[in-house]
Order: C-alpha cells, then sequence, then structure tokens
C-alpha cells in the first residue's frame, strides 16, 4: 500500500507509478474510478495530482475516510483516514434526495448505477428494455439488438456492469444516406411517443426512452442509430471504423440477467470495434478517445452543438439552484419601465416579450404577471421547473419554447417562425451574453434581426470584462464576458442600432456580488 497519499478538497495527489483503474471510496462507498496517468497532471517529485470531478466537488462537505483501490484485483492502494473537506463538519454524504448512493458515470454526472439496484428493480428494467426492443422492431420495423454496456456486461459475465446506469440497445439502419437515417429516426421516434413511451430525441439518428421504476427513480435506455456509409461503420456517439457486415447479422441472442436478447452475430467483434482489444478488463473509468474529425462529422450530421448544456443541466439540479432568486431581476424592472413609458410607440400595451435564455423563468412571469404575453425559450428546460409552482400559484401563463443559440438550424427555423407571424415582438436576454461564444452570440442576433423586422426592441444586459476575476454569488462559473464596444459592432454587422447604452455598477448587484454591467437597447432595420 503507498504511504503518502493525501486527499483535499481539491483533489489527490497520488504516486506517478499508479497504473490501472483506481475506484475512490468514500467511507466505502465507491463514488468514482479514474486512469492517473490520463487524469492526474504532474505534481512535485513524481507524484500526480488529480482533481475531482465537478458534478462531486459539491458533496465534499465534511469528513471521510478516502480509499483508493485497483479495481480489477480490488487490492487496496491507499487510504486517508479522516480526510476533511470544506467546512469539515459531519460526514461526506454522496447521495440523492432519498439517500441512495450515487457515483460519477462515465459522462461526469452522479448517478445511481446497477450496484446499488435490488434484483427485483433490475427485472423491471429488463421487463422494459425487452419491450422497448419488441417495439423498435415490431412497431417500428428496425433491425434492433443489444450495444455498448448491455452488450459487454452480456457476453462478459451474463449481467448488468454494476458501474452502469442506463440500458443501451441500437438498430441497424436500411439507409446509407445521412438525411434517410434523419428521416428513419424521427419516424421512429414519432410512433414510440405514440406507443405511450416517454422519448427525448438526442440527435438526428439517436433517442432516449425514460422508464419509471418501481423505487421511484426513472432508467434511460438509450438507442443508438447504427449505419453503414461507404465502406465505414458507424454508431451513434461518434464511434466509426470498419468492420463488417457479416458481424451484426444474422442477429443472434446473448443472455443478459437470465434472459437471452437480441444481439449481433458476432458480439466479440462489436465489442473489439466498440471498446478495443482489452474490452473484457472491466474498467468503469473508460473514456472513448473518438477522433475529432469523426466528433465533427457526426455533429454535422446529426447533431446540434450543445456546448455548456451539461453544465446547466446539473446546475439546476444543484442546490446552488435553491439560491437562484424567485423575483424578478432588477434588469426585467427596468425593461418594464422602459414598455411603459414607450407604449406609445406600440399598437397595445400588451407587449409580446420573448425571454431567451430564459433559466428558471422568474423574469418570464414578471412580465406575465404584467399582462403580457411571454414565451420562455431555453435549451433546457430543467430551470424553469423552480418557478412552475410561483407560476402556477399566481395564475401565470408563460409558454416554454426550446431554443438552441449554438444551433443555425434550430436559430432558423424558430425566427423563420416567428418571422411570419403578424405583430411585433420584444426580446429580452438577460445574462444570456455572459453563456454564449461568438457563434452563439451571431446566431443570437441574427435570431433578433429575424423576429423584429415588424419591429420592436431587443434588451440586453451582460457582464463586462472589468468583472473578470471579481468574486460571484454562484462562486465558480462558465461566463464569457464581451466588451461593449464589441457587442455594439456584432449587432450593427447585423442591420441592429443601438438605441440606449449604459454600463457601470450596482444595476445586477446579487448578494455581496456587484458586476460591472452593460445594459442596450437595441432596434433592427426591416
Amino acid at each position: 500500500m503507498a504511504a503518502g497519499i493525501r486527499a483535499s478538497t481539491g483533489g489527490l495527489v497520488v504516486p506517478g507509478s499508479l497504473t490501472g483503474t483506481v475506484d475512490v471510496l468514500l467511507d466505502g462507498q465507491r463514488v468514482w474510478s479514474f486512469h492517473p496517468a490520463r487524469d492526474g497532471r504532474p505534481a512535485e517529485d513524481g507524484w500526480l495530482e488529480v482533481p475531482w470531478p465537478r458534478a462531486l466537488v459539491r458533496h465534499l462537505r465534511g469528513t471521510a475516510d478516502v480509499t483508493l483501490v485497483d479495481h480489477v484485483s480490488r487490492q487496496v492502494l491507499g487510504a486517508v483516514p479522516q480526510a476533511r473537506f470544506a467546512d469539515g463538519k459531519g460526514r461526506v454524504r454522496v447521495v440523492d434526495d432519498e439517500g441512495n448512493p450515487l457515483a460519477v458515470d462515465k459522462g461526469g454526472r452522479l448517478q445511481r448505477d446497477f450496484s446499488n439496484t435490488e434484483d427485483s428493480t433490475r427485472g423491471e428494467i429488463m421487463d422494459a428494455l425487452e419491450r422497448v426492443l419488441a417495439d423498435l422492431r415490431g412497431a417500428c420495423g428496425l433491425d434492433a439488438y443489444l450495444m455498448y454496456g448491455c452488450l459487454l456486461g452480456a457476453v462478459r459475465d451474463g449481467r448488468m456492469i454494476g458501474h452502469d446506469s442506463d440500458a443501451d440497445v441500437a438498430y441497424l439502419s436500411r439507409c446509407h444516406h445521412p438525411f434517410d437515417i434523419i428521416r428513419e429516426c424521427t419516424a421512429a421516434t414519432r410512433r414510440m411517443r405514440a406507443l405511450g413511451w416517454q422519448v427525448v430525441r438526442m440527435s438526428g439518428a439517436n433517442f432516449k426512452v425514460w422508464v419509471p421504476l418501481p423505487d421511484g427513480r426513472r432508467c434511460g435506455i438509450d438507442v443508438f442509430g447504427s449505419f453503414h456509409v461507404g465502406d465505414r461503420f458507424m454508431v451513434t456517439g461518434s464511434l466509426t471504423g470498419r468492420l463488417d457486415r457479416s458481424a451484426l447479422v444474422p442477429f443472434g441472442t446473448v443472455t443478459l440477467e437470465g434472459r437471452e436478447v437480441v444481439a449481433p452475430a458476432r458480439p466479440e467483434e462489436v465489442l473489439e470495434f466498440t471498446y478495443g482489444p482489452d474490452w473484457r478488463v472491466p474498467d468503469p473509468a473508460f473514456h472513448f478517445d473518438h477522433d475529432p474529425v469523426d466528433v465533427r462529422r457526426m455533429d454535422a450530421w446529426f447533431r446540434a452543438p450543445r456546448r455548456r448544456v451539461r453544465f446547466w443541466q446539473d446546475f439546476y439540479k444543484s442546490p446552488a439552484a435553491s439560491r437562484v432568486p424567485r423575483t424578478a431581476s432588477p434588469f426585467a424592472r427596468w425593461v418594464q419601465q422602459w414598455l411603459v413609458d414607450h407604449a406609445a410607440e406600440r399598437p397595445s400595451r400588451r407587449a409580446t416579450i420573448l425571454d431567451v435564455g430564459a433559466g428558471t423563468g422568474r423574469d418570464s412571469a414578471y412580465f406575465a404577471a404584467r399582462g403580457h404575453r411571454v414565451f420562455a425559450y431555453d435549451f433546457t428546460g430543467r430551470g424553469m421547473r423552480h418557478t412552475e409552482r410561483l407560476r402556477r400559484r399566481k395564475q401565470l401563463t408563460v409558454a416554454t419554447r426550446q431554443l438552441n443559440l449554438e444551433d443555425l438550424r434550430s436559430v432558423l427555423l424558430t425566427g423563420t417562425r416567428l418571422a411570419h407571424q403578424r405583430g411585433l415582438r420584444q426580446v429580452y436576454a438577460r445574462g444570456l451574453l455572459d453563456t454564449l461564444g461568438p457563434s452563439g452570440r451571431d446566431n443570437l442576433w441574427r435570431f433578433a434581426s429575424m423576429v423584429q423586422r415588424r419591429g420592436g426592441e431587443t434588451f440586453v444586459e451582460f457582464r463586462t470584462p472589468l468583472s473578470r476575476g471579481e468574486p460571484t454569488f454562484f462562486g465558480p462559473h462558465q461566463r464569457t464576458y464581451v466588451d461593449p464596444d464589441d457587442a455594439v459592432r456584432e449587432i450593427e454587422s447585423y442591420g441592429g442600432h443601438v438605441v440606449h447604452r449604459e454600463t457601470g455598477r450596482n444595476l445586477a448587484p446579487l448578494g455581496e456580488e456587484d458586476p460591472h454591467i452593460c445594459r442596450l437597447v437595441v432596434r433592427w432595420r426591416p
């Protein structure tokens, strides 16, 4: 057992000689696994510093016995008794709201994995998996089969992989062109919804089926499109390479949790294609290392860019979301006063407001309470749940819509639809520029110029570079600090004219945070 291993709120410090997959246990509970060489960075004298996953950091408050264990041999590699994190009060608990243990999965999320799933619940998951496969093959007419982690667990030991948290199937497309593959997947998605399944579209060629479980949680069954394009075999998730069709069909079966499930003709070849030659060695820290060229190709064909989606989903699931105020922001009140002062310029005092990047929807609720017709746009709806009760109690109507400003297709479809509808619209974007890169800002200006060709104004508030490095109310956060002059130049390049501009502090204080803010009001050429 290695001596000198250290654990702190910042991460672990381990010997550089450590190899293989290492499980991290807190008070005996596995919460994470890592590869030292891949996940560590050089520290002093041949040691490695391994930072904690972002999803785990917020749980590291209190004291815990930290143990590092070789995942395969189960040999204890090192231990830190009574390691103290953050305030050091109480014991560290990495659990969900019901007290169920959680662990970081391969996607960096905290999940309740199959190692903490009772046999009866595994049976429910298998029932759902078999029904999904039956509907995909029967009602949808797809050649569906077991894939990824489910296939790996079945071939390796006939069981679900303990550190996995969802089920995976794929279907072999009969199409060979991306457009036809998208049409095929779209038809299957609609058919599955018509059959009563809760379906979430993940890309143009894969979707997720959510299945409620008796223990109160839900299990996701991921349905991946697979296809041959030219001489290459591809599976959504950016997996691509050469695999002969005979390794897939005619389909056979494998045994999973005691049940015979449809599988590729030669599953061992498919698993080597998927995970490499060491696929038989258990590895909860496994990461795909796809060629960036293949990722970009799949993005272009099937996926909208999802930059920062996971960050915001995790944020709204975290305790930090409860600290978001429920009352209207100062900017919303400022915009309301602007609308009152300029009411004579509109045909109606009741405005139609597009709250773009609505977040929790607290400003949307404020505008709705003042009689405006409000549409809340965001690329994740999770935040809006935080104000649903408020809106119901006050009987406020806020229509929610999905809009991904990093996806030109989403912007053009939504913008064109709105541009052809009569009436004026006000575009409201508070704190949105703080979260967007250059392409996202371009799409925001494009969107606003499209939907306001009949008039209306775009109200924008954002942090300036003078706030960079200052303490923030929510701590470390992904932010973009846009120079106001740059924003104005971008707006003018899209045909906008800034009719009001102000900068300063005491415009958006929150707790002890008082960022330097810019407010713009923009009108667009018809």
